[in-house]
């Protein structure tokens, strides 16, 4: 065995007790450095190469129990008040669907069990979320350009072949039918925040090419008729484009051609909007702030466990549920921001701005569509209007959310001394 060898099998004994490998390739440096300048104070002293060795190595102390205390040093921290605003947020939600499948006519006439496919995708997206903490973020980027491939391709195909229920386009996958448009800002997301965390915007000729990049899929989203993923998206855009160091100049140019047709539509679907629901034009009015209806059937309203599901949370459970309710969401999305400014990696930092501008953007077109102040459908409140596809992906975004957050220190500092270890 070489002499060089013992270093090696020293930190592959240290690393048995490290349960977190993202700090792994660092403290191997820093043991490194740390055994050879040992090992050079010994051979100072007239020690042979051998004998500075395995002075060194008896220095740092026994491997079992530095790796212990390393391990406890650097744990994979959880961001506890993300994931209890989420959970909570999720069983209020949960709790919501079960008055609405037991306590409502409206699933009877529905025919439609949303408190028990609700269970099975909240758990579903538990696990989905506690999965992707584990999971390295960093390894989405190489395959950016892939997804932004993808995204498009999938947007044109919706456009050119999807079947449109309820004036929404959905694509036949064979197995289910997938509303894309839906899932498309969160794609972009993971898509343009790898294309642009590098990004030079000073380039005149890649900064045209970086808007060209971004107004594609909002044009083929425009297209569709979503109005409110259109929106979405244009706000995920800018908020990437500012944060990848766009100049101000070139943010409000992208802004103002991304907007243009989708206001333009947004104005002519206002002059047939009247409200989006009696729900929100007269029950709104007659709600407390303790709710008192909890045996309400509310049959005339075919996106109140959907779209309108605050409207029902308003009326069913009075206001005080609905304001605690938005606190949950306020609360997520606070700490989105907190997170993404402590972040240092630059793709980290792009991937969860855009998740924060995603969650903003969809809980205020949301609250302003149930309280009767926007003609946008199919917006759902997150965590809690009923939904598979949609919760899913707000809980696989919960998960990168935390996996951000578990790397949010791209150096990490090890912490040793020169003299002996107890043991």
């Amino acid at each position: 065995m070489g002499l060089e060898d013992k270093f090696e099998m020293y930190i592959r004994d240290l690393f048995k007790r490290i349960k977190n490998k993202d700090v792994h390739a660092h403290i191997k440096l820093e043991i490194y450095d740390h055994l050879h300048t040992l090992k050079e104070e010994a051979m100072s002293t007239g020690l042979s190469e051998e004998e500075a060795i395995e002075q060194a190595l008896a220095r740092m102390g026994d491997a079992g129990v530095l790796g212990k205390q390393l391990n406890k040093t650097h744990k994979a921290p959880m961001d506890m008040k993300t994931l209890l605003s989420v959970l909570t947020a999720s069983l209020f939600g949960l709790l919501i669907m079960y008055y609405l499948q037991f306590h409502s006519a409206f699933t009877e006439l529905q025919e439609m069990k949303v408190f028990n496919k609700s269970l099975v995708f909240y758990l579903l997206g538990v696990v989905l979320m506690l999965s992707l903490f584990m999971f390295d973020y960093r390894r989405l980027l190489k395959y950016s350009k892939h997804l932004y491939a993808a995204t498009i391709l999938i947007l044109l195909l919706t456009v050119l072949i999807g079947v449109r229920v309820d004036d929404v386009p959905f694509l036949d996958v064979g197995f289910a039918s997938i509303n894309f448009t839906e899932i498309t800002p969160f794609l972009l997301v993971i898509a343009i925040s790898g294309i642009f965390h590098s990004w030079d915007w000073h380039d005149k000729q890649k900064s045209w090419f970086g808007v060209a990049l971004m107004l594609i899929p909002i044009f083929i989203l425009s297209t569709t008729g979503a109005f409110a993923a259109t929106t979405i998206s244009i706000i995920v855009s800018v908020a990437i484009m500012h944060t990848s160091r766009s100049s101000l100049k070139q943010t409000i140019t992208f802004a103002v051609a991304a907007s243009i047709w989708p206001i333009w539509n947004l104005l002519a679907l206002s002059q047939r909007y009247s409200m989006v629901s009696p729900y929100t034009d007269h029950k709104i009015g007659e709600a407390y702030f303790i709710g008192s209806t909890l045996q309400v059937t509310p049959s005339f309203i075919s996106e109140v466990h959907t779209d309108l599901i605050l409207a029902y949370i308003i009326y069913s459970f009075g206001w005080l549920s609905a304001i605690m309710a938005l606190a949950l969401v306020i609360f997520f999305i606070c700490r989105i921001f907190i997170t993404a400014k402590n972040v240092n990696h630059p793709y980290g930092k792009l991937l969860i701005t855009g998740l924060a501008a995603v969650f903003t953007a969809q809980f205020i077109l949301s609250l302003l569509t149930n309280l009767g102040l926007s003609p946008l459908t199919g917006v759902s409140v997150p965590f809690m209007s009923y939904g598979g596809s949609h919760l899913l992906l707000e809980m696989i975004s919960a998960g990168l959310i935390l996996s951000v957050y578990r790397r949010r220190k791209t150096k990490e500092t090890v912490s040793l001394t020169h003299g002996p270890q107890s043991t």
